[in-house]
């Protein structure tokens, strides 16, 4: 088991390389990831509106009835108040959600990976019949037990498999769909589960990426900090047009 100063060690590592990614300093990019100008394959423009940005992919929706819900919203409602608010994004709150397994999307398709034994000349609702079928006889656990930790950036949630055992469904779940859809990624062992409330849509300086974390970690112990146990599912297969709006298409089990 990790000790108590590896772990916190590991932490101020992660916090220090965010500073970096909000001010600009981590990649030689003029717009943090996701933001485009129109037409060139982001999913917001500059300004932050949402544009076309098709795929499907493998997700739970916060349960709207649940009291995690109205926190989660709560904290989402003091980023918008935010002094520094405007160099975000805000995603609607019918639509937060926590990614399972990311399918195929983009603008070209296939930005993220493409299926193995997929033609190239496969179009988005081909891909989607695909693994529709693929996961229709889905014998798996579809439910998962998690905990939200910390912010990882302002606008997003670092979510953590509750107990060893989530851990374990969580793992089999992603390899299953690995399998199923074909898509093979090298973050299959890494990906860190979270929750998206918004997207950055301009960098901050290093002053207000510091300010921005400290009101976020605020609203975070507010809000969030008390919940141990939150349980997600069952697994949505879901269509999307944009990041706005994921239509399901199927329960997995």
């Amino acid at each position: 088991m990790l000790s108590d100063v590896t772990t916190n060690k590991a932490a101020d590592r992660a916090r220090a390389d965010t500073m970096l990614y909000l001010s600009g300093q981590k990649f030689a990019l003029k717009f943090p990831k996701g933001i485009t100008k129109p037409g060139q394959g982001g999913k917001f423009d500059t300004y932050g509106n949402v544009m076309h940005h098709p795929g499907n992919t493998f997700i739970c929706h916060v349960d709207q009835e649940s009291d995690f819900f109205v926190s989660l919203c709560a904290l989402q409602d003091g980023l918008k108040r935010s002094p520094l608010a405007s160099n975000y994004t805000f995603l609607p709150q019918q639509s937060l959600h926590m990614t399972i397994f990311c399918g195929i999307s983009g603008s070209p398709l296939g930005v993220d990976g493409w299926p193995r034994e997929i033609s190239s000349s496969a179009n988005l609702d081909e891909i989607t019949q695909k693994f529709d079928f693929q996961v229709s006889a889905w014998e798996q656990l579809n439910k998962v037990r998690m905990q939200p930790i910390a912010m990882s950036m302002p606008g997003t949630v670092r979510m953590v498999p509750a107990t060893d055992m989530d851990a374990r469904i969580l793992k089999e779940v992603r390899y299953q769909l690995q399998d199923l859809t074909g898509l093979y990624r090298k973050d299959i062992d890494t990906y860190d589960f979270h929750i998206s409330l918004g997207y950055l849509k301009q960098w901050f300086n290093a002053n207000s990426a510091t300010t921005a974390m400290r009101d976020a970690d605020r609203l975070f112990y507010d809000h969030l900090q008390r919940y141990q146990n939150v349980e997600f599912g069952p697994i949505e297969f879901c269509i999307f047009q944009n990041m706005h709006h994921f239509e399901i298409i199927r329960f997995l089990g």
